[in-house]
């Protein structure tokens, strides 16, 4: 969720506007404010903000907080409002809630409760696109049913997506196992309510209020994950990794049927399908996780084949990732040559399908600039030149993978520039006007980018 970091403050007190910025630019959001409805629904038409926190009494403004939710929901219905007043009551909140916010504040804030409700709505945003993402590629699934290993696969997810049996899904790091859950999800009878995710490798301490949500007075402060997924579906990723305590209320759930907030005596009925992961099996389990609690969740067993495995889907996997990388961020499409695909799976480049999705996206943002429209061996081999030549021993293969593959791909884009850059400088002696012509610069652009990324030049 590092995208969704973008968010409006739209509150006629400027010293609020300034607190709450602070607050959350000290935890890494990026924040935009303003004091008037106008100007802010000018910043909202101009940038591409994850979250609006939207104060209801607006003075000197030509709109009101619930005039400007009705705009902002015209422009774009599926970004989260948060709305907040320091005239706050139940019957404040509920119109809030009626007229499309995400939810409600009120002055003034308890902090830990605001971030709480800001992390909920990003992340509901996140799943909401990336539910949205998936269903597109759900429609492509046959491209990539070729291998006798991913029909297998398709098989299985026909037949037991509709019939609502807990699932295990077990697989190699990367192979697609939180894919293939969301994939079941979406071909279940369960596909119009929630999908939420729980790393059970993640410690918190405020693990319980997320998990059961809050409530004082009978006034329901924090809504929990089993709130947002009831009559959904529960992936339990890295299912291995559950501790004790939780698997007792995780049982003790699945044996009633019903949970309490915490602060609430007033049991809520609940109907949920849970499918967890692991990279390991549940012959694996016997030790980890109680046999109760295996024996309730009664799990239907998935193995995800590695890329290993289904090798002929690999050319339907990268006309995929193709389409679904350039449709996602806009970026001219390209199609890969046949040898280049050959060389790519011959010499065993990637270890899982995760891997080989982040190469498609690095080779679509490399060549995006340039005529190209078949990208072939001997392109990249010229644009690699020194940082990567693909005519490798097998042996340095999984070296080279980990140090380009666990980097952000803003850092490997970088990365990979300097090298491109330092590479060209030494070929043709520093002289920066035939580097320039030969990767099509501009001189004095080229000088500020040697420049910018500490290439040292005066002792060439």
């Amino acid at each position: 969720m590092n995208n969704f970091k973008e968010i409006l403050i739209i509150d006629d007190e400027i010293d609020i506007c300034r607190q709450l910025s602070g607050l959350l630019n000290d935890l890494g959001y990026n924040t935009t404010y303003s004091i008037t409805s106008e100007k802010g629904l000018d910043l909202f038409k101009e940038k591409n903000f994850s979250l609006v926190l939207l104060d209801i009494w607006l003075n000197n403004s030509k709109f009101d907080g619930f005039q400007a939710l009705d705009k902002i929901k015209n422009i774009n219905p599926d970004i989260p409002v948060i709305m907040i007043s320091g005239h706050g009551n139940i019957e404040t909140a509920v119109n809030s809630i009626k007229k499309g916010a995400y939810d409600f504040v009120e002055k003034p804030f308890d902090s830990d409760i605001l971030i709480f409700k800001i992390k909920k709505a990003l992340e509901t945003l996140f799943l909401k696109r990336k539910l949205n993402n998936f269903a597109q590629v759900r429609k492509n699934l046959s491209l990539v049913n070729v291998s006798k290993s991913s029909k297998d696969l398709s098989e299985f997810i026909d037949k037991n997506a509709k019939n609502d049996s807990n699932i295990f899904i077990h697989g190699d790091k990367g192979s697609g196992k939180q894919f293939s859950a969301t994939i079941i999800h979406s071909k279940s009878y369960r596909s119009n309510k929630n999908f939420k995710i729980i790393d059970c490798n993640q410690k918190s301490h405020d693990f319980e209020v997320e998990f059961f949500g809050k409530e004082e007075n009978k006034v329901v402060e924090i809504p929990g994950i089993l709130e947002d997924v009831n009559y959904g579906t529960l992936y339990l990723k890295n299912i291995d990794k559950i501790q004790d305590t939780t698997q007792g209320k995780l049982l003790r759930i699945l044996e009633e049927k019903r949970y309490s907030r915490i602060g609430s005596f007033s049991p809520i009925n609940l109907n949920l399908r849970i499918i967890a992961s692991s990279t390991k099996n549940l012959m694996h389990f016997s030790k980890i996780i109680r046999k109760e609690l295996l024996e309730k969740l009664n799990f239907a067993e998935l193995r995800i084949p590695s890329l290993h495995e289904r090798i002929e889907d690999f050319p339907g996997l990268v006309e995929i990732f193709v389409n679904q990388i350039t449709r996602k961020t806009n970026l001219s499409h390209k199609k890969i040559s046949d040898e280049l695909l050959n060389i790519l799976y011959e010499n065993n480049f990637f270890t899982n399908v995760s891997q080989l999705e982040k190469f498609i996206e690095w080779l679509i943002l490399m060549f995006d600039k340039r005529k190209e429209k078949l990208i072939t061996h001997e392109l990249l081999n010229d644009l690699f030149s020194s940082a990567i030549d693909l005519n490798f021993k097998k042996s340095n293969v999984s070296k080279d993978n980990d140090e380009m593959f666990n980097l952000k791909i803003k850092e490997a884009r970088d990365n990979f520039e300097k090298k491109f850059l330092m590479y060209n400088l030494e070929k043709f002696k520093y002289k920066l006007s035939l580097v320039a012509t030969k990767i099509g610069m501009e001189r004095t652009a080229l000088y500020r980018k040697v420049k910018s990324m500490k290439i040292d030049m005066d002792t060439k």
